[in-house]
């Protein structure tokens, strides 16, 4: 039952923690890519997930401090393969009586180490398919995971606690790292069944040599959450009119290599076939009036149509709900073109196009190549 609670809070808890890791993930994979492949997302977020689950597995529940009076060397045992002993010392398991085979399967001293063979193999999986390790560095680098675990229980939750509250068992690393080698041989499944972790990097190469419309979203967000962040840090820019900084920032920035800075963290500029610094000047002030004026315009007209309602002023109710709905469009509109990648409307009217400034190997354009032949 310690188990299935354990899990159950560890799901609880993992939505916040891939929340919280999203934005980093989707900004290196940008970075580096240039793009964010489904298959890598759901690779990355279940390992998160695993990992997550092995931690709390090994540190919950925890205990109240008042009731910790252990000492470091009273929780540590340096004995190895002292489970074997215990197997055959304390197990009703009899290799001539069958009927004793099935309690030997229940008993503490086969399902423990057991357990904890187990919680290590998809560890070696993963590390074997989209690691790419091999089987040496697999052991090594799941017996300094293991010890990790072990460290953190004999440190007593890093010394918050005042002494350790688990055993640290040396046994505990030489049943991880098994599984970790038996998850390495697992992982060959892996490799068959799914795309090669190449592949992944290949085709994500590939998608991103176009800039997607959620990859502009994106550098939209950064921008917004920057500015809004300095405007609460920084009270002094209250008195500057928030359309001015939007203005100056998509007018002038982007004057310099066609970048802003979401755009150069995300790998991407601007591009203008002519007129360069004309256009960039003039698609800044479209891009404040997009996201500025139009919204707050919109809001405008129904905070004073609001104020003049009446309960007999059915005609002033009529325009609330179709700027309300014209706001909506706006939104929807927005949200569509982010998603399937279509182009804003101050970029069609600055014939603004975006170009991503990742580095690509030249074998994937040589192959692209070949391919279409």
């Amino acid at each position: 039952m310690g188990y299935i609670s354990t899990i159950k809070t560890d799901v609880q808890l993992f939505p916040f923690l891939a929340f919280l890791l999203t934005l980093p993930y989707m900004i290196l994979n940008y970075r580096k890519y240039g793009s964010v492949n489904k298959l890598r997302v759901l690779i990355f977020y279940s390992f998160m997930l695993y990992l997550m689950t092995v931690y709390l597995l090994v540190v919950l529940p925890l205990p109240d401090p008042s009731k910790i009076h252990t000492s470091y060397s009273e929780m540590i045992n340096l004995y190895p393969f002292a489970f074997v002993v215990d197997f055959f010392k304390e197990s009703p398991f009899d290799l001539a009586q069958t009927s004793t085979w099935l309690q030997a399967l229940k008993h503490p001293t086969f399902y423990v180490p057991a357990f904890n063979v187990l919680m290590l193999i998809p560890f070696g999986m993963y590390l074997r398919y989209y690691f790419k390790c091999g089987f040496k560095k697999t052991i090594f680098l799941t017996a300094l995971f293991s010890l990790f675990l072990e460290l953190t229980q004999l440190s007593g939750l890093y010394f918050l606690y005042p002494g350790p509250y688990r055993l640290a068992d040396v046994d505990d690393i030489i049943q991880n790292t098994t599984g970790g080698g038996v998850g390495y041989l697992l992982g060959w499944f892996l490799v068959w069944l799914l795309p090669t972790r190449d592949e992944i990097d290949e085709h994500s190469f590939r998608v991103g040599t176009r800039v997607s419309g959620f990859r502009i979203g994106l550098a939209f967000l950064i921008y917004f959450v920057m500015v809004s962040i300095l405007y609460a840090l920084i009270w002094r820019l209250g008195t500057i009119p928030y359309v001015a900084v939007l203005a100056v920032y998509f007018s002038l920035l982007p004057l310099w290599r066609g970048k802003t800075l979401g755009m150069a963290l995300l790998k991407c500029r601007l591009h203008f076939d002519k007129q360069r610094w004309l256009r960039t000047i003039w698609r800044g002030i479209l891009v404040a009036g997009y996201f500025y004026l139009i919204p707050q315009g919109l809001f405008y007209l129904i905070s004073l149509l609001n104020q003049d309602l009446t309960d007999n002023s059915l005609l002033t109710l009529s325009m609330i709900l179709l700027l309300f709905f014209v706001l909506l469009l706006y939104l929807i509109l927005t949200f569509a073109i982010i998603l399937l990648s279509r182009r804003f409307p101050f970029d069609r009217l600055a014939g603004a196009t975006y170009e991503s400034t990742v580095c690509v190997k030249e074998e994937i354009f040589k192959d692209e190549t070949e391919s279409s032949k």
